[in-house]
């Protein structure tokens, strides 16, 4: 069984408990950034206390944590091998667990609610996948009026900067091409809006949407022809990922998958600032896109803003 509440922007809160079954007929969709893609169709209303009484009574299951020599190591792996031209950027992402038993994780969510409003908000519990909670401000796929849209989310630095490098529009515009072309396979015209600065918390990013109108493109195929965008595993794809693969030595598990609402208005979120809950603490994920022009320091030090911002939004007993 999957329970799930969420907080869209604009719309009314989710809470509900699903169950199982195929993708044709689901209400839900659920994948990690590696694995099959899952489907659940509602079942009843979560009751929101009961909901929160075992969140992360989950035995944990952690992950090696990179120090700071260790991700500039790997940052350093991977600028080589962009520039054998073997791939254009590759998203490196790590995980940072906090150990801790006062957490409390319905503070905590409303904490997010409150703090990222531009941001869907989502708790969730699974079986297989954990107890995970987190605010993603990247949309993967939503329809609009006329359409549907994705969200070009990359380049990130600190809120109130005045100016953007060309590290970060490079990297953003690797990932509004790659979002364009795959939406312009699936016929309709295909637009780009003008690009903007989201704020998320204590980092902004630069954000494009990218607009279709072919309302009759089968929505699941569009959503795993978008996955994984570019914002969260880097180009050309599959090499990315293969680097991935050899370099992260983890399992990034709901981390950069996504959760796709398909009835009421479809609306699919990238799993992005994500924390997932366990009797022993929370594992907070944390990641940024490395280019021929990385700095790894700097890339470190973007990953330490991410990840000490969901620390911020956690409240305690």
């Amino acid at each position: 069984m999957l329970e799930v509440l969420a907080k869209i922007p604009g719309r009314s809160k989710i809470a509900y408990k699903y169950s199982e079954t195929d993708i044709a007929h689901a209400a839900v969709l659920l994948r990690g950034f590696k694995g099959e893609l899952r489907g659940f169709k509602e079942e009843s209303v979560v009751d929101e206390h009961t909901f929160w009484l075992d969140f992360g009574a989950t035995n944990p299951n952690l992950s090696d944590q990179s120090d700071t020599a260790v991700y500039q190591q790997q940052i350093l792996e991977i600028i080589d091998r962009i520039q054998l031209h073997e791939v254009n950027k590759v998203v490196l992402s790590r995980p940072s667990h906090l150990y801790t038993e006062r957490a409390d994780a319905q503070a905590t969510f409303a904490a997010l609610q409150e703090r990222y409003s531009n941001c869907t908000v989502f708790a969730l519990k699974h079986p297989d996948f954990g107890h995970w909670m987190g605010a993603s401000p990247e949309v993967l796929f939503e329809e609009i009026d006329g359409g549907y849209r994705s969200m070009s989310l990359a380049g990130t630095r600190l809120s109130g900067a005045l100016n953007w490098g060309d590290k970060e529009r490079e990297e953003q515009n690797f990932v509004t091409k790659e979002i364009y072309k795959t939406l312009d396979n699936f016929g309709g015209h295909v637009r780009m809006q003008g690009e903007e600065t989201l704020n998320a918390g204590p980092v902004e990013h630069l954000m494009t949407w990218v607009v279709t109108d072919a309302m009759n493109a089968p929505a699941v195929d569009v959503l795993e022809a978008l996955h994984p965008t570019p914002a969260i595993c880097g180009t050309p794809t599959a090499p990315a990922r293969e680097v991935i693969e050899s370099v992260e030595h983890y399992d990034r598990g709901l981390y950069t998958g996504y959760l796709a609402f398909m009835t009421g208005g479809l609306h699919a979120t990238v799993l992005l600032r994500t924390m997932q809950w366990s009797q022993s603490g929370i594992t907070f994920y944390a990641g940024g896109g490395i280019t021929k022009d990385s700095v790894p320091l700097n890339e470190w030090m973007e990953t330490e803003y991410k990840i000490s911002a969901l620390k911020d939004a956690v409240q305690f007993k």
